[in-house]
């Protein structure tokens, strides 16, 4: 059975600082990456809305999540530098998928 751990974050910041954000939003994605549990760590930037960025994060387990949510790029990345930036915020975890059987059967 696959326990992964998804996280969708819909993240904005204001329009004057959307490049410095974007800039630090990939450094902290590429520490991520190298996370022993991280499977993978995607950011996209939105065409309408440039201050707009969401990451779809997969960790192997809780376990591995709890331990990005502790690691020192967190700390010094994620909140020291890019929450100060951060102007709307919308994290959802989500279980892993499971097979759903076809509609109207």
């Amino acid at each position: 059975m696959d326990s992964h751990v998804l996280v969708i974050a819909d993240v904005s910041c204001s329009p004057e600082n959307a490049g410095e954000f974007g800039q630090v939003l990939h450094e902290f994605a590429a520490a991520c990456r190298a996370e022993p549990g991280c499977l993978s760590y995607e950011v996209f930037r939105s065409e309408e809305s440039p201050e707009r960025y969401v990451s779809i994060e997969r960790y192997a387990d809780a376990a591995a999540f709890a331990a990005h949510r502790e690691s020192g790029h967190f700390r010094e990345i994620g909140l020291a530098r890019l929450m100060p930036l951060t102007t709307a915020r919308d994290v959802q975890m989500y279980d892993p998928p499971r097979e759903v059987p076809p509609a109207g059967r």
